[in-house]
């Protein structure tokens, strides 16, 4: 069978031990065959009970990926153990995120990948990192919309002509920036569809 890729119904809170999905359909046939998985965000989840689909309860924060809050409409990928292209045991977990309503963006620590999928355009506000923070943040759209990024201090320390980031109304439209010195920095922005200003 092939990885299957929907997305979250509903929110979804960190402790939470159950999920709803827009779409599931069980690759598992029985209760003792092969496992199923989800990736959500970044978050792998292992599915302990599909009875109520496309409601699932589930494992959360499995081999050593990141627990944590995902908002409706986040990116999701399921299958069986066999379906992924690598061992899940060796898999590469990188923090990813996703944001699909307008909101204030938790500052992250770590070299982050974060997707955009409102369906029309979102609006982010950013804050300043941590003094001692040097992460890489990059944002993709997966929507076409111009999406933007506020950051008051601006990207080039100019509070009033490089405090919005915007993005092209294109699938696929990305931005990256770092941190350095409680500030946060472009690395990529025009070649890759975004604009500051």
């Amino acid at each position: 069978m092939a990885l299957t890729v929907t997305s979250l119904a509903g929110a979804c809170t960190q402790n939470a031990t159950q999920v709803v999905l827009t779409a599931f359909t069980n690759p598992s046939t029985s209760a003792i065959g092969p496992k199923t998985w989800l990736r959500v965000d970044g978050e792998w989840m292992l599915v302990t009970d599909a009875t109520l689909t496309p409601t699932l309860q589930v494992a959360r924060g499995i081999n050593g990926s990141l627990g944590g809050a995902h908002q409706i409409l986040a990116p999701v990928v399921y299958g069986l153990t066999s379906d992924f292209t690598q061992a899940l045991s060796s898999a590469q977990f990188e923090p990813v995120y996703s944001y699909s309503v307008d909101a204030t963006i938790t500052n992250p620590v770590v070299d982050q990948v974060v997707y955009i999928n409102k369906a029309g355009v979102c609006a982010l506000t950013l804050t300043d990192p941590a003094a001692d923070q040097t992460n890489t943040v990059k944002f993709i759209s997966l929507t076409a919309n111009a999406h933007t990024i506020t950051y008051a201090t601006g990207f080039y320390a100019n509070t009033t002509t490089s405090d919005v980031a915007t993005f092209a109304a294109t699938a696929g439209a990305s931005f990256t920036m770092q941190a350095f010195a409680g500030k946060w920095r472009p690395i990529a922005t025009a070649d890759d569809g975004v604009t500051i200003g």
